[in-house]
């Protein structure tokens, strides 16, 4: 027994997972940036199945300590459609409520910052998903919306998360009437956080990338916890949080110290990431 203890391999339970294949999603990760693609056209209508490769690829994506930023995006002219149409029959609705919660319970304890690219439509569980992320880049074209009470039904994600980012009076609007809104409408109601031309959303990520790319890892990833950590608690309560996160986690990386000797010295810092 002491031989084996003494020969083992030292394990980095923080490395990356070992790669999985995926059927409706693509999973990347390059150079400090992780991108999640629906990849399930023509809509990328989530279904039970492409929910759990989401659920699963947020799982390799949590002790990533490499990852500056999360990218959500999708392929074809929509962000995604919403919720297959079949599984809100019997006792797949559970299983499909259930892997969409998980999807907004693995966001949350994610220390990544996200930012969801939206070149097309959003309804549904599709817009809940987008505005759910903590940036929100869309394309002029696009649209979002909560259509599902047309069909007798109503998203529980949206229902929770609505009132609490663009108020109740507005979030009964949106998700009784079923009513959807442009881009620039979603921008002035605080849902989006940027819309550009449609011919500009590739070029305006690409600053965006640039700009975390050129940050510290794990002081992106403290300053995420300290905010997202406080959204839901009383106002002196959530500046105890940020100052737990500030004194217990960002202080101890090495790039605190090296953030703060930049700035004196007039220089950019030299990030470790560590």
């Amino acid at each position: 027994m002491a031989d084996d203890l003494d020969n083992r391999q030292d394990v980095d339970v923080y490395a990356t997972p070992p790669r999985r294949s995926y059927q409706f999603i693509q999973l990347d990760t390059a150079q400090g940036i992780a991108r999640i693609v629906l990849n399930r056209p023509p809509a990328n209508v989530l279904s039970i199945e492409m929910m759990e490769e989401m659920n699963a690829a947020l799982d390799t994506l949590e002790y990533a300590r490499e990852v500056k930023l999360l990218v959500i995006m999708a392929t074809g002219k929509y962000f995604s459609a919403g919720f297959e149409i079949g599984e809100h029959m019997g006792d797949r609705s559970y299983m499909m409520l259930e892997g969409f919660r998980r999807i907004f319970e693995n966001l949350a304890k994610l220390d990544k910052p996200t930012l969801a690219v939206v070149g097309g439509s959003a309804f549904g569980a599709g817009s809940a998903l987008a505005v759910g992320c903590d940036i929100v880049l869309a394309a002029a074209s696009a649209k979002f919306g909560h259509p599902e009470i047309k069909g007798g039904v109503f998203n529980t994600v949206a229902a929770a998360m609505l009132p609490r980012l663009v108020g109740p009076k507005k979030a009964y609007e949106m998700i009784l009437h079923g009513i959807s809104l442009t881009a620039a409408d979603a921008e002035k109601l605080g849902l989006v956080s940027r819309v550009v031309a449609d011919d500009k959303l590739n070029e305006e990520l690409g600053l965006i990338i640039q700009k975390f790319q050129e940050g510290s890892a794990p002081i992106l990833q403290a300053t995420r916890r300290a905010i997202a950590g406080g959204l839901d608690l009383p106002f002196l309560d959530a500046v105890r949080h940020a100052e737990d996160v500030y004194l217990n986690t960002l202080m101890a990386t090495e790039d605190f110290e090296e953030g703060l000797r930049a700035i004196m010295g007039k220089r950019k810092p030299a990030w470790k990431d560590r």
